[in-house]
């Protein structure tokens, strides 16, 4: 049987912007304890890849790196839903602080 659909939570950031994301940092815990460069982009993936066991993001998902070995690194101030903010260390992700 198929999963309870589950509809998008709203807030409102603090300019009174509309905030919409579908996805949880829970959805992208099979990245953690990988490397960022190991993880492959939906429009870069192939079956080739998929059969091997590689980590695929979904469509329009990107890794943005937001913690580099303990420093803070700079953050866009616009909201993305599709953005995936990780710290790292030694290149390998650490933890996903949050979506967007």
């Amino acid at each position: 049987m198929g999963q309870i659909y589950i509809p998008p939570r709203a807030a409102i950031n603090g300019y009174g912007r509309i905030m919409v994301s579908s996805k949880l940092p829970a959805d992208f815990i099979d990245i953690v304890g990988q490397k960022v460069g190991d993880v492959v982009l939906f429009d870069n993936g192939t079956d080739e890849l998929y059969e091997q066991g590689r980590t695929i993001l979904p469509r329009h998902y990107f890794i943005f790196v937001g913690t580099k070995d303990g420093e803070l690194q700079y953050k866009p101030y616009e909201y993305n839903q599709y953005r995936i903010v990780v710290s790292t260390y030694s290149d390998v992700i650490h933890s996903i602080d949050s979506i967007g």
